[in-house]
């Protein structure tokens, strides 16, 4: 606990709280493989679980990060329309033009899915990472379609473009009412302060058939030498690791997640965790851990589908299998 002390604390110096926030980009999606592993690793678990079919039209994405590739995988997929919504603007038309360009080849070639040996610790995971020949994938390549991805590259948010780029989203009012078919975060949601708000927010962004794709690690992030050990800080305690960053994480485990996406008018059709054995002793875990059941102090990582509840009514707590 002393060196993540000492780095929050730190964080309250002159200066460093900048340095800070260029060292804590999201990692990863600088990569256009990443982002195709990413992408297509959602896009194959939403058709194999059933909550969609092919490739949707509007695709939003929370915390992009290093660039929008996972999002131009999207486009490329054949998906007419993108939003990133950032905290904090990282992405540059530099890199994403970049990306976009070693993405193009990876579709053209149909490659397989990067799988576990190249990303060991990604999720979600699937039993076969072979190009989804049935599914639609990249029908329409051609120059002109690419050509028109391109200069959405160039020209985001401008009107008409297939690319929206919003940093920082501070309300529901940035993508208009029921206008997404999808919304998928990769390792975000554990790091949003207000899940209340944002489930919200997405709810009002999805139309009726429209639907979630998440996938959640509830891990340290580094502030414990166990993937657990968070848990033991007190909230005075987390409140020093944390120090003057913008974000860190939310600490929330699993159950809140699905309780918060219940009440803002979701069904979860799929909830496929992670299991991994805890660490700590009760008697270790902070006063807000204790009340924890076994199967929250087990998720290390969570995949939750979720669609909008059409009867409009709050979900009951019982949590569907994994398929």
């Amino acid at each position: 606990m002393i060196r993540a002390l000492a780095v929050g604390l730190a964080t309250y110096l002159p200066g460093i709280s900048a340095v800070h926030r260029t060292l804590s980009r999201a990692p990863g999606t600088e990569s256009a493989r990443y982002c195709y592993a990413v992408w297509m690793r959602h896009l194959v678990m939403a058709n194999r679980s059933g909550i969609c079919s092919g490739v949707p039209s509007r695709v939003a994405e929370l915390g992009p990060g290093e660039s929008i590739g996972i999002g131009l995988a999207a486009l490329l997929s054949g998906a007419d329309w993108y939003c990133g919504l950032d905290l904090i603007p990282f992405s540059s038309v530099d890199r994403n033009a970049r990306v976009l360009d070693e993405l193009e080849q990876l579709f053209r070639r149909h490659s397989d899915i990067p799988d576990d040996c190249e990303y060991p610790h990604m999720h979600p995971r699937l039993d076969d990472y072979a190009w989804p020949v049935d599914m639609g994938v990249a029908n329409d390549l051609s120059p002109a379609r690419i050509e028109r991805i391109r200069s959405a590259v160039r020209n985001v948010n401008a009107p008409g473009s297939m690319v929206r780029y919003v940093a920082p989203w501070t309300s529901p009012a940035t993508i208009e009412h029921e206008s997404v078919d999808m919304i998928l975060s990769q390792a975000v949601l554990e790091h949003v302060d207000n899940l209340e708000r944002a489930y919200s927010a997405m709810r009002e962004w999805l139309h009726a058939d429209g639907f979630m794709s998440h996938q959640i690690d509830f891990a340290s992030h580094g502030t414990s030498r166990t993937w657990d050990g968070h848990r033991a800080y007190s909230d005075r305690e987390w409140a020093l690791i944390r120090g003057r960053r913008a974000y860190l994480i939310n600490r929330m485990p699993c159950s809140a997640h699905l309780q918060q996406m219940r009440a803002a008018g979701f069904v979860c059709d799929v909830v496929s965790r992670q299991i991994v054995e805890p660490t700590l002793a009760q008697a270790r875990l902070a006063e807000r851990y204790k009340v924890l059941g076994q199967l929250d102090l087990r998720t290390r990582g969570v995949l939750i589908h979720a669609r909008c509840d059409s009867s409009g009514h709050a979900n009951s707590s019982s949590e569907p299998m994994a398929p």
